[in-house]
């Protein structure tokens, strides 16, 4: 069985210690931690990887590290900079989409934690960018989004 790398975009560690643990202590996968944008960015500059997961809120990460449109966002919340941040701090998951997409390998599992079921046109648009773009069910257990993280 091949040795599969897995990039983890989390502002914590719980996913990528949850995922390493579930998956035999790294015998069968790599689980690689980027807290950023940025530090995502660089680790798929210079590494395959096989699939890529990436967390939806980002309430940990300084919000200088954020991406996406602050300015476009206080201008949708009337001028609040606290109410746009703390907006883009909750959805920075789909911005990581658009950051990172032209960088991660064509045919590479991507998984956002955010359960599409009710909002498959927001899932199609963003496979507009990203075809392999998957969504994580309500109920997954940890067990089984790692299964499907490994899958060939």
């Amino acid at each position: 069985m091949k040795r599969r790398v897995v990039l983890v975009v989390e502002d914590g560690v719980e996913y990528t210690e949850g995922f390493a643990r579930l998956s035999g202590g790294g015998e069968r996968a790599d689980f690689v931690r980027a807290g950023n944008a940025s530090e995502a960015r660089g680790i798929l500059s210079d590494r395959l990887v096989d699939a890529v997961f990436l967390d939806m809120v980002f309430d940990r990460t300084p919000q200088d590290q954020l991406v996406g449109d602050v300015a476009g966002l206080m201008a949708r919340f009337g001028g609040d900079r606290a109410q746009a941040m703390h907006y883009l701090a909750r959805h920075e998951g789909f911005y990581l989409i658009r950051e990172l997409s032209p960088l991660i390998p064509a045919g590479a599992r991507v998984i956002l934690a955010y359960d599409f079921s009710s909002d498959p046109e927001r899932l199609g648009a963003l496979r507009a960018s990203l075809p392999s773009l998957e969504g994580l069910p309500e109920g997954i257990t940890l067990s089984q989004l790692v299964a499907r993280l490994l899958e060939d």
